[in-house]
């Protein structure tokens, strides 16, 4: 959490300084101009760049009573025919939660996600401006989650459910109910997931962007929160599903872009 407010601040600062950086950033394009019309290669943007990312997250499910944890992203996109872009981002981070009346107990989830995501840049799709500072995109994309929950009695800090042991085995793919198979004692649990989302985009320098970006999960799962229903059962294997609706999550962040160059295959003259 300090490291997520320490990011928070810093990026404070940093919105606080952008009238001051935006004629810097222009100083600099005239300089790339002139360079450009030299006789040597010159540098051009290049269709990919890297993201990272830190906010926070929050849990919808039985246990959703919020208890925010903090999360960190990687991603490199590619940026097609203008305005969509496709970005593989991984992520790392906590859920939390609880609920009292019914369960008693609240619960911790670590997880990972790897996604491949497609973007849709609204504002270069309507504005006749090429130079917008400002942009809005939307996403949306499949994923895996990979995670490992347990609930605690709440009194107590007594373990009282949780997703993985030692007699864990993988559900067959792509079905919810089944024997599972493989060998036991797996770690995490792996799960599809549909991440949709909104971000917008501030072009601090040419090549630096800053994104506010607010994500939303699918699972298909009803376990994130180590509880599946309004069942106090332990919810690993053929258990791992009920009749109540999946869990969802969802982090809002914010996000340093870097956009790489490279030298023209040409030569100006």
């Amino acid at each position: 959490m300090d490291m997520i407010l320490r990011f928070l601040q810093l990026f404070a600062l940093i919105t606080l300084c952008m009238p001051a950086q935006a004629q810097k950033r222009q100083s600099w394009n005239e300089a790339y101009n002139r360079y450009k019309s030299g006789n040597m290669p010159a540098k051009v943007m290049s269709r990919y760049s890297m993201t990272v990312r830190g906010g926070l997250t929050q849990f919808y499910g039985e246990l959703q009573k919020q208890d925010m944890h903090g999360m960190l992203g990687i991603g490199i996109t590619r940026k097609f025919n203008n305005p969509v872009s496709l970005s593989f981002d991984y992520t790392l981070g906590k859920l939390g939660g609880e609920e009292v009346s019914f369960f008693n107990s609240y619960f911790i989830n670590e997880y990972n996600t790897m996604e491949l995501l497609a973007k849709w840049n609204l504002t270069e799709q309507f504005s006749k401006s090429s130079d917008d500072e400002l942009s809005v995109n939307i996403y949306t994309g499949l994923g895996l989650m990979m995670f490992s929950a347990n609930a605690y009695d709440i009194p107590t800090n007594k373990l009282l459910r949780f997703t993985n042991s030692a007699s864990s085995a993988r559900n067959p793919l792509f079905l919810r109910w089944g024997n599972p198979h493989g060998n036991p004692g797996i770690k995490k649990t792996n799960e599809r997931i549909i991440p949709a989302g909104l971000s917008i985009d501030y072009k601090l320098f040419e090549k630096l962007i800053f994104s506010f970006d607010y994500r939303f999960y699918f699972v298909r799962t009803d376990k994130v929160d180590a509880t599946s229903g309004m069942r106090m059962i332990n919810p690993e294997e053929a258990d791992s599903y009920s009749k109540t609706p999946n869990d969802k999550f969802s982090f809002l962040s914010i996000s340093a872009t870097y956009k790489f160059s490279r030298y023209s295959k040409h030569r100006k003259r």
